[in-house]
């Protein structure tokens, strides 16, 4: 089996066992239309299809040529070995996110994943994490309304 339908296959597996937990969410009489559970449900059936459409694309794509003639590859490494990465960095963010606030575990993210990608650090980089954390913290807490948390240092 090939590593990035095993890779799709776990991430599927995930996303079950993530559904199934978001389904435990007890109703609550205070919750709005959506509820408690609506938004890590949706979440749950997102990554169900992304890892489903992985798996498809893992399943027909043509054949690679040798491993050494895959430049995307050779730069990146394989698949499984990205995404776990990646998760790393989400990871990152959970922690941060909790100890330092919504916006520097954004700003923290957003510069780790360009600096991961292989992107050369300059000036630009930095301004691009601290806009994009507070274009976010705008978007979530001014437009949606939702809450992020302010975390333990600055005062959760």
């Amino acid at each position: 089996m090939k590593q990035d339908a095993a890779g799709a296959l776990g991430l599927l597996i995930f996303a079950g066992l993530y559904l199934y937990g978001s389904s435990q969410i007890p109703h609550s009489s205070l919750s709005d239309d959506v509820g408690a559970r609506g938004m890590p449900y949706l979440l749950g059936v997102l990554l169900a299809i992304v890892s489903l459409a992985l798996f498809v694309r893992a399943q027909w794509a043509p054949a690679r040529a040798a491993e050494g003639a895959d430049e995307e590859g050779a730069a990146q490494g394989g698949s499984l070995p990205r995404a776990l990465g990646l998760l790393g960095c989400a990871a990152l963010f959970i922690g941060l996110a909790w100890l330092l606030g919504y916006v520097v575990a954004a700003a923290v993210l957003l510069f780790v994943v360009m600096r991961y990608e292989g992107l050369p650090f300059d000036w630009r980089m930095a301004a691009i994490s601290v806009g994009g954390a507070v274009f976010y913290w705008l978007v979530f807490v001014k437009f949606l309304g939702v809450a992020q948390p302010v975390g333990l240092v600055f005062g959760g």
